[in-house]
């Protein structure tokens, strides 16, 4: 059982990047939309009064609040979801690396490859695993 989230491997940072890239770039598209929308168009196509506009200021203060206050937390579970889902298919990427370079340099036969049931390589890792019995068998 893998206990380290960071396996210090550049797959793992390539594909978290991509993860926390493709989450948060439309959240600041989609708020900035948004945020356009509600307090420029609004003001400027209804045809308000800078009365009425002034007035918006203090909605405009709050809506700034609690952005300031939701999106780190926010972005804090998104980050933590990135990293969970990018150890969830780069660690037995790692493990089966690390077992690959042992049996490799030292010519150790017995060593098979351990996966967990639920990791998604298992299929290849028990096929590579039959392959290293062929080889251990010749």
């Amino acid at each position: 059982m893998r206990f380290r989230l960071i396996t210090k491997n550049q797959f793992q940072l390539k594909f978290m990047a991509l993860i926390l890239l493709s989450i948060v770039v439309p959240v600041f598209l989609i708020g900035g939309c948004l945020y356009y929308l509600i307090f420029q168009i609004l003001a400027e196509q209804l045809g308000i009064p800078e009365s009425i506009a002034e007035n918006l200021n203090p909605v405009l203060y709050k809506v700034n609040f609690l952005l300031i206050v939701g999106l780190p937390p926010v972005f804090a579970v998104i980050f933590w979801w990135a990293l969970a889902l990018t150890h969830r298919v780069v660690g037995p990427f790692k493990r089966v690396e690390e077992d690959l370079r042992k049996i490799t340099e030292k010519g150790e036969y017995s060593i098979r490859l351990k996966v967990r049931k639920k990791d998604y390589i298992r299929p290849m890792a028990e096929l590579i695993n039959k392959l290293i019995e062929k080889l251990e068998k010749r």
